[in-house]
């Protein structure tokens, strides 16, 4: 019997809080980077796309030179998943998939040093934004996994998915199309006004909330 194949992102999708910008915090909090006000600044208003553009520039900036054993992934990546508030209960159907033997896959915008330590906890596949080093240290540069064309291009690369009974996928973005445009099923979480627009102007067929919702 055919498996199931879920394609997902995950930030807004399955977390309620962005992972990086919740390990800039973490490394705010620790004294591994500083907080030049921006992230005060998003804290007060969480929403405000602006700020959150800027604390992820902010955030990849101040990695530059910096060692990825050195950021506390393992420890950050251990209490984020711990807590429950920061998840949608897609984690939990997905989770339960993967244990039926079906492929669940990440691709995500995040930076791939967090996102392999939390996919490797959760035996997830994955494919996120690569934060380059040279021998061993961030030197600032990045390749991202932020657009549809690229979520799009990641999938066609690396599945068959005529290896597949039904291909699921989650996102919350426009930028997801990338990853919709290739599901039987799609579930879109949590999306604003404009973002039900784009996808419908696209042309596909969505399904609104949670699945269990």
């Amino acid at each position: 019997m055919k498996r199931d194949l879920y394609l997902t992102d995950l930030d807004g999708t399955l977390t309620r809080k962005s992972l990086v910008l919740g390990h800039a915090g973490f490394l705010i909090k620790k004294g591994i980077i500083e907080d030049t006000g921006i992230y005060g600044a998003w804290r007060e208003d969480m929403k405000n796309e602006k700020l959150i553009v800027a604390l992820a520039q902010d955030y990849q900036r101040q990695l530059k030179d910096k060692r990825i054993e050195d950021l506390m992934v393992d420890e950050f990546i251990e209490e984020f998943l711990g807590n429950e508030n920061n998840w949608y209960n897609t984690l939990e159907m997905l989770i339960a998939a993967r244990n039926f033997g079906d492929d669940v896959c990440l691709i995500t915008g995040s930076s791939d040093f967090l996102v392999k330590e939390l996919a490797e906890q959760l035996n997830f596949k994955w494919f996120a934004t690569k934060y380059h080093t040279e021998n061993g240290i961030l030197t600032g540069e990045i390749t991202g996994m932020f657009a549809d064309f690229q979520k799009d291009e990641v999938i066609r690369n690396n599945f068959d998915l005529s290896e597949y009974s039904t291909v699921i996928g989650f996102g919350d973005t426009a930028s997801d199309y990338g990853i919709f445009k290739h599901c039987d099923i799609s579930y879109l979480v949590d999306p604003t006004k404009e973002t039900l627009e784009k996808l419908i102007v696209k042309g596909r067929n969505l399904i609104t909330g949670l699945p269990d919702s």
